[in-house]
Order: C-alpha cells, then sequence, then structure tokens
C-alpha cells in the first residue's frame, strides 16, 4: 500500500477521534464520568448487563489493567458491581446497577438530542456513511476480527430507535 494512504488514514482516523473525544468529554464533565467510564457503562448495556473485565477489555480494545482502573470509581459511586464469579473463583463478573443504567440512559438521551454528536455528518449522505462504515468494518476483520466488529455493529441498547 502507498505511504500516502497510510499516512492520511493515520492522520484521519487520529483527528476524528479528537473531534468525537472533544464532545465525549463535554458529556463527561456535564455528567462527572470519563468518555471511557461512559464506554464501560456502553458495553456493560449492550451485553447482557454482566461480564468478566477480560471481555470489557476486549470490547474496548483496552488491557484489562486499564479496565480494571477504570471501574474503580464506578463501583464507589454505585454505577457497577464487581463480583467473584461463583462458578469460577479466579473471574470475576461486572454488572452494571440501576444507578448506572439511569445515568447511561440520562447520557444516550444527551447524545440522541445533539446532531452534533459524535461530530457533525448532517452534511454525508446515508450511502457515504454506509461507504465509511464498510471501509471501517474490513479494516476492523483484518487487525481485530470479525467477532469484535459484530459485537460492535450488533450492539444496540433497548428502547432506541436506531432508524
Amino acid at each position: 500500500m502507498k505511504f500516502f494512504y497510510r499516512q492520511n488514514v493515520v492522520l484521519m482516523v487520529r483527528a476524528l477521534y479528537f473531534c468525537m473525544d472533544s464532545h465525549w468529554s463535554e458529556l463527561g464533565k456535564k455528567y462527572n464520568i470519563s468518555p471511557a467510564q461512559q464506554h464501560i457503562l456502553f458495553i456493560l448495556c449492550t451485553n447482557q448487563k454482566t461480564l468478566t473485565p477480560s471481555e470489557i477489555s476486549e470490547i474496548g480494545c483496552w488491557h484489562v489493567s486499564t479496565v480494571t482502573r477504570l471501574m474503580k470509581p464506578l463501583k464507589e459511586r454505585g454505577f457497577i458491581t464487581i463480583v467473584r464469579d461463583p462458578e469460577r473463583s479466579k473471574y470475576k463478573k461486572v454488572t452494571i446497577t440501576h444507578a448506572g443504567e439511569d445515568l447511561f440512559h440520562q447520557i444516550v438521551g444527551t447524545i440522541m438530542d445533539k446532531d452534533s454528536f459524535p461530530f457533525e455528518m448532517n452534511h454525508l449522505s446515508e450511502v457515504e456513511l454506509d461507504g465509511f462504515l464498510q471501509c471501517g468494518q474490513k479494516i476492523l476483520d483484518i487487525n481485530k476480527g470479525t467477532d469484535l466488529r459484530e459485537k460492535i455493529f450488533n450492539a444496540k441498547l433497548t428502547g432506541i430507535d436506531y432508524l
């Protein structure tokens, strides 16, 4: 592949990430929860509400130690519970609480009211957005595997109209 493409993909993805992160950080300030912690709540809400730290790590593309660090304040604030797995004593189970779900649904409500989240895209057609997503899916399939891509694209929140 030409270096031109590699360089511009890296620069574009990085710039888009920082545009998104800026908006996500605003939400974090409003609700006193970091973007990464918001993402943990999303992962739990879209995956039967209970996962192991390793599963959260895989879906969130973090190291397990990062997940452990991010979960501590969520547990202290009552947004998640962490208990030993009764069937596998070396494993823990992380479950989102009602308070965590309530907070996350407040955040989602704010996002749904903002057409500019994660960044301005209203000027793009559905065909353009589908093309962008298809390219991202191919890159994810090669680099992270189809299982992760399927978890990402099949993640749905109950009670949300995705159309």
